[in-house]
């Protein structure tokens, strides 16, 4: 057990920007690419993945200020916000994590095989969503007083059935993903971009049934339109920041600061997606043609990658910026009991993802991103108590004296867990 908490670790600490290069090499070499090839598409996927993870991060950094005067007008907040980052370190740290991602990648070559899916799922960094739903599983057959074997049987299957659900949303997925953010022969496979989808698909489909409402266009292209250049997403972003600071009372420093950082975070992602595809490509294309050799020429295969793919949308970029301050206000909702310090952060992945649907008109995106906030926020402060069992009974945590929370616990599989054994009064 010692050995495999280790490499679990090893792993944890590399981070996916890190990890993901090898693997893309690997998974080159199978598909006949040489070697130094492979390896060169491998770093460039790492270095297009690490540009996206340090913009995040600048991001955050940049939004503190205002998070934290924000933070300083609530008293009800009594849990913590660890983030899709603490989550992730929870679910790998189970038992059984390292047996689910062979298993998975097996069964993903099997389906494929057989013409089941076309889409064979590479990111392997986010098997964790997987995990976590097994994870989830395992503990709270564990706290209803199960035996190991059936906990860990159980676990097993709710981790088969997660992969294969998250493998044909990914093919239903890929035709709109493919043509809305132009990324050719690829598909998401992350579990929480399905949740978010699903919000998105409702409220645009009810948005697009409301006379009047249904005639807003309000895209990227509009904006330029009617305002030149001060319609630019940069510019706009950069306006952004300066109403969140005269609104936050921030002094000249800290404003230009946000301002400027926020608008070159917006700049710069889509740049490092582009960078991504570049590494994506090549594999994509060698991937296709194996199986189009061996199963035919009319099968086609999409290569599934993380959601990040989606950070280069122009109307999704441009509506973070617009959410950051809906998303503040949504903290103070009745039933919210954390302030979301980790979750804003990842905004710009929710609004991205909510361009989808709306078809990246920015008045559907924002509305469909402010239902999933409020959606997000209630069921993470509802599950704090679960969330935290796990967190003790995996040694994420000491003690269960400080409720946590964190994103991707929120998707539906693990909602569904949690609500079964909330009324089996198992928490």
């Amino acid at each position: 057990m010692q050995i495999i908490n280790s490499v679990i670790q090893f792993i944890m600490d590399l981070g996916g920007a890190i990890f993901l290069p090898f693997m893309i090499t690997i998974l080159g070499l199978f598909f006949k690419i040489k070697f130094f090839d492979s390896f060169r598409n491998g770093l460039r996927i790492g270095a297009g993945f690490l540009g996206i993870t340090v913009i995040l991060e600048m991001l955050c950094n940049s939004l503190n200020p205002a998070v934290e005067f924000y933070a300083g007008m609530g008293s009800g907040f009594t849990v913590i916000d660890i983030g899709w980052e603490g989550i992730a370190a929870i679910a790998w740290s189970t038992p059984f994590a390292l047996i689910i991602v062979p298993i998975c990648l097996v069964l993903n070559y099997f389906l494929i095989r057989i013409r089941f899916t076309k889409t064979m799922d590479v990111d392997i960094w986010n098997y964790f969503h997987v995990i976590l739903g097994a994870a989830m599983a395992y503990y709270i057959a564990q706290l209803g007083g199960m035996s190991a074997a059936v906990s860990i049987g159980l676990a097993m299957l709710v981790a088969i059935g997660t992969f294969i659900a998250i493998l044909k949303m990914a093919d239903w997925i890929a035709p709109h993903w493919q043509k809305h953010y132009n990324l050719p022969g690829t598909t998401c496979c992350n579990n929480d971009a399905f949740q978010i989808w699903a919000i998105d698909y409702a409220v645009c489909w009810i948005l697009d049934k409301i006379p009047g409402i249904n005639k807003i266009n309000l895209d990227a292209k509009w904006f330029s339109d009617k305002f030149g250049s001060l319609g630019e997403t940069s510019v706009l972003t950069f306006f952004v920041g300066i109403l969140i600071s005269l609104i936050t009372r921030q002094d000249l420093s800290t404003m230009l600061t946000m301002s400027v950082t926020l608008s070159a975070a917006i700049v710069i992602l889509p740049r490092m997606v582009s960078l991504l595809m570049e590494g994506l490509n090549p594999i994509s294309t060698a991937a296709r043609k194996m199986f189009k050799q061996k199963l035919g020429a009319e099968y086609d295969i999409y290569i599934g990658m993380d959601e990040a793919l989606c950070l280069g949308d122009e109307s999704g970029i441009q509506c973070a910026a617009i959410m950051i301050p809906i998303g503040l206000a949504v903290a103070f909702l009745p039933g919210v009991n954390f302030f979301p310090i980790a979750s804003l952060g990842s905004m710009v992945y929710t609004t991205c993802m909510c361009s989808l649907f709306a078809r990246g008109d920015i008045f559907k995106t924002v509305i469909a991103s402010t239902v999933n906030c409020i959606y997000s926020y209630q069921i993470l402060s509802w599950m704090a108590p679960l969330v935290t069992k796990l967190a003790v009974n995996t040694g994420y945590i000491s003690n269960a004296a400080t409720l946590v929370t964190g994103s991707s616990v929120e998707e539906f599989h693990s909602v569904i867990l949690a609500l079964i054994s909330k009324l089996l009064g198992i928490w």
